[in-house]
């Protein structure tokens, strides 16, 4: 029997909703029960992320509808394609900030894609970083670039194109093919750069939050004469490294599986299966920030009633997910 996994990647015990759905498959929320027809109804979680609810406009009002109340009070059916799709809700806002009645069901879910987009340049960056592993594996070599701008650079240098051909060739006969099969290993390789390219992407935000921290630093020194804003500048920093550990861990892992080509090229299919399973992890825990990220973009790093509003609204994001962990590791 094939094992059931979470949406983390986590096996777990088979329950019902794992059987094939009587009603048929679905890639859309396509929701049964009037209830989620009113107009502006959507679903996401709680301002503290404790639970999803179902939020429905009632005049000026919006009303937050736990969804065990709402299979409650509209009598859902148990095993019905409503509770199923109420299930799926639950599971699809880790990919997602909200959900309306009638949208698609996250990639994520349906085939294991990603249902958000990746730009030129983290592709190119993608592309870049693997090409300078080949480059490596050809050569010997090991080389470790983390400036965006020199990785384009040494993959642009005629020297790591030359040594990127001749990987392609030991690589071909590495994996016991005929040298006119060298064009499955480049797709397997392209392959890999599509998976990847997002994890590029994720490094990027991940460097807006650190730059969160640099333009922190730079109030701490404006406000220097500011003993009690000094003070909670500091704390606040000092707040980041519980989250900014985990991030780096994460993207660590990708890191250190993807280092050696060969093994990669052999177990393709675990690689990517593991690197989309970061993806969504990381994707996940980001979009916590993306709020904070962009008020941040539009300010903050010098004197400012802005800046300080940023200050105490970033501490009181810190302290409601980070407090308790920073306290712990303290004791």
């Amino acid at each position: 029997m094939q094992e059931i996994k979470d949406p983390n990647g986590v096996p777990r015990a088979r329950d019902e909703f794992d059987e094939p759905d009587p009603y048929g498959p679905t890639t859309t929320f396509d929701f049964q029960h009037k209830v989620f027809t009113i107009q502006g109804g959507y679903f996401s979680f709680t301002s503290d992320r404790s639970e999803v609810v179902y939020y429905v406009p009632l005049g000026t009002n919006v009303a937050a509808v736990p969804l065990a109340a709402l299979r409650s009070t509209f009598e859902i059916r148990r095993g019905s394609r409503d509770d199923r799709l109420l299930t799926t809700v639950e599971s699809s806002l880790r990919f997602v900030k909200i959900i309306r009645p009638g949208e698609s069901i996250p990639n994520e879910l349906l085939d294991g894609t990603a249902s958000w987009q990746v730009s030129d340049e983290h592709r190119a960056l993608a592309r870049n970083r693997v090409l300078i592993q080949l480059a490596s594996w050809s050569s010997g070599h090991e080389i470790v670039v983390s400036d965006p701008t020199k990785i384009e650079q040494i993959a642009e240098d005629p020297v790591t194109k030359q040594r990127v051909a001749d990987a392609y060739v030991k690589l071909t006969e590495a994996l016991g093919l005929s040298p006119d099969r060298q064009v499955e290993v480049e797709a397997r390789i392209a392959a890999y750069i599509h998976e990847l390219a997002y994890i590029e992407a994720l490094r990027g935000r991940l460097a807006l939050i650190r730059s969160i921290v640099e333009k922190s630093e730079r109030m701490r020194a404006a406000y220097r004469l500011d003993r009690t804003f000094v003070t909670e500048i500091t704390q606040m920093i000092r707040l980041f490294k519980t989250p900014l550990a985990e991030f780096q861990t994460i993207f660590d892992q990708v890191d250190g599986q993807s280092g050696e080509v060969l093994a990669l090229l052999k177990n393709l299919e675990s690689q990517i299966e593991f690197t989309r399973r970061m993806r969504d992890e990381l994707h996940h825990k980001l979009l916590d920030w993306d709020d904070l990220i962009e008020q941040w973009k539009r300010g903050g790093g010098e004197r400012s009633a802005t800046g300080e509003g940023l200050i105490k609204t970033t501490y009181r994001f810190l302290a409601q997910r980070y407090m308790s962990a920073t306290i712990w590791r303290r004791g």
